[in-house]
């Protein structure tokens, strides 16, 4: 999976910051999908935004608040990507980089 800065920013300064974190969340789907066709992410909207990301042996939770996800996304177009990748990482989801893979733009 290939990603473009520039559209991204333009995605980071138009898009709400619920609409923006479902298209990140969608990025990290797709990234994981590629790794593995079992994930399944669900996204929520409680008091806070619930990620949850299902494999067959091992569940990801993730909690990140609407301001918090607003904050990240005017900082920088990929905060929150990075936000949401180092939690996983925490948790103990082995992260794979690799040629096309778009986790070399966000983690480098």
């Amino acid at each position: 999976m290939n990603i473009n800065g520039f559209t991204r920013g333009l995605m980071a300064h138009n898009y709400n910051s619920e609409k923006y974190l479902l298209h990140v969340a969608g990025c990290v789907e797709r990234q994981l999908i590629e790794w593995d066709p079992q994930y399944e992410m669900l996204v929520m909207k409680f008091k806070n935004y619930e990620i949850v990301i299902k494999n067959v042996e091992r569940d990801y939770h993730l909690q990140i608040s609407e301001e918090e996800a607003a904050s990240l996304q005017k900082i920088s177009p990929f905060k929150l990507d990075q936000k949401i990748w180092r939690e996983l990482e925490k948790q103990g989801l082995e992260i794979s980089k690799g040629n096309g893979n778009y986790l070399d733009t966000i983690l480098s």
